[in-house]
This record gives structure tokens, sequence and C-alpha cells, in this order.
């Protein structure tokens, strides 16, 4: 994926319903250069937009992130974890665990039950644990909704499965699906938006890993690093970065569509005086991404 492409995912991945006019306008082009770069993506699957519902509506208050050790092969074992009701995200990894996932879920109790689901899963000989004290970047990069006073009606869950399913559907579309005016619709969208309750973004659908390195870093520090932050925030492929307890003080989800920029990013990091440790896992096949 060239630069320009990538620019043009990650404007999607801000707003996946904003118009390739308003993308091209963002980015110094035109719209049939959006168009043509997009559109096939689209085609062939490559790309999704979709809607997202915020885990904080779904009462989900607690984040984390498993690293397993597995012995031997993977066949079934990735989709039995995946089936566990509180997973939201399970990859093949390289490095010294073989299946990173997340795991959302309403309380610590709920998550130390499932992590000990995850524990007596046969062939699983280890898992690592961070919980995510604040998220800092995500799908979701909006503040957290705000539920006092949300009262969501049949209206706004008809329209937000509508959009999970296919998040630039046209309102008409969505207005005969729900049985609610084109008008109604849009007014209910954009409060569901701006409340923060709803996300529409674009996301690369990567079972087949062969066109992009995904990898996911962990980092220390002496002590919390502004500077880690706004490093990482320099790259279009950044998608996910929270502080956690564990073993790590930062983890990141990040893409790159060559190694150089993977290099270059890694030694950037460690010549941060704050930065004491870095380590690197390659995400080699996502079994299961639910958002």
């Amino acid at each position: 994926m060239d630069d320009l492409t990538q620019r043009i995912v990650t404007e999607l991945r801000k707003d996946g319903r904003a118009t390739f006019t308003d993308v091209a306008k963002s980015l110094g082009t035109n719209r049939d250069t959006v168009a043509a770069r997009v559109n096939p993506l689209l085609s062939s699957g490559a790309l999704k937009i979709f809607a997202g519902i915020h885990p904080k509506v779904l009462g989900k208050q607690v984040s984390a992130h498993l690293a397993i050790r597995i012995e031997g092969p993977l066949t079934k074992l990735l989709d039995s974890l995946a089936s566990i009701d509180s997973m939201v995200f399970v990859s093949e990894t390289t490095g010294s665990f073989q299946v990173v996932a997340e795991l959302h879920t309403e309380s610590l109790a709920k998550a130390h039950e499932a992590v000990a689901v995850v524990r007596a899963t046969p062939r699983v000989i280890e898992v690592n644990v961070h919980v995510y004290e604040r998220i800092i970047n995500s799908f979701f990069l909006g503040p957290e909704p705000n539920l006092s006073g949300i009262n969501l009606d049949r209206f706004d869950i008809g329209i937000m499965k509508y959009l999970q399913a296919n998040g630039r559907a046209p309102l008409a579309e969505i207005s005969k699906a729900v049985e609610l005016s084109v008008s109604g619709c849009r007014n209910r969208i954009n409060r569901l938006r701006s409340s923060g309750i709803l996300k529409v973004g674009a996301l690369k659908q990567r079972t087949d890993m062969s066109n992009d390195f995904l990898f996911g870093l962990g980092i220390n520090t002496k002590s919390g690093s502004k500077e880690v932050e706004l490093l990482l925030a320099e790259f279009l492929g950044l998608e996910f970065l929270a502080r956690s307890i564990g073993r790590f003080d930062y983890i990141a989800t990040m893409s790159f569509g060559s190694l150089r920029e993977f290099n270059e990013l890694i030694s950037r990091l460690r010549v941060l005086e704050n930065v004491t440790y870095t380590e690197q896992w390659l995400h080699v096949r996502i079994a299961y991404e639910q958002y």
C-alpha cells in the first residue's frame, strides 16, 4: 500500500462515512484519485467500513491484553479462544508467545474468570496478562461516551446494527430498513456519533498478512513518557496505544509498509532517554477481530 493510499485509509479510519470529495480535499488530491484507490479495496474485501459500538455502552469497563504461550499446533485452538464471550481480538504471533488476544469485560472479577478459561484451554501453558489503565489511541479515537441521560430505542439499535454490516450504507437504505425517515436517521446517526457511542471507520481485513507488517510493541519507561506517545502518534500506522499494568508500561499495535519503516521507529524509540526496554512481536494471522 503506497503512501497516498495509506493516508486515504487513515482518513476513512477517522470517519468511514466521509465523502471521497472531503477526503480528497483534506489530502490535496481529487475525488477520482480517492475513488480509484478505495473502491478496489472495498470490492476485494481488503478494506471494510463498519460501525463499532463503544465497549462502555455495552457495560465493558475492563480491557486487557493477553500474551499466550501454546504447546503444539494452533489448529482449532484459535477458534476455541475466539469463542470465549469476552474476546474481541485473537491473533497468531511470532516470538515467545504464539497468540495475542484482547478481552473486554464488565469487571476485574469477570476478567479473572475469562483468563481462567483461557488458562484451562488444552495446550495453553502460560498466559501473561496486561490490564489497560488508559487507552490512548484505538478505533474509538474520541473521548469516552457520557452515558448519563442516554436512552437507546429500537430505532437507534436498528441503525447501529445496520451500520455494523455496512458503515457507508446510504441514508435512504437505512431509512427503509429501520422504518424511519431519512432525516430521522441522519439526526440519530449524528447524535450517536457525536456522543461517542458509535464510531464508523475503516479497517483493513488481515486474515492474510502478506501485504502488511502488523507489529505489537511493548515499551517500558522510567516514568510515564509523553515522548513515547508523541513519537508513536507521528506514524500513520498507529492503530492502538494503551498505558498498561503488567510487564509493559505501554502496549501498541502498528502497521508498516516495509521493515525499513519498522526499523526506523524502533531506532527512534530506543534513543529516547526515558525508554528502558522495547519488545516486539509480529502478527502473522488475525483469526478474530470484533468491534
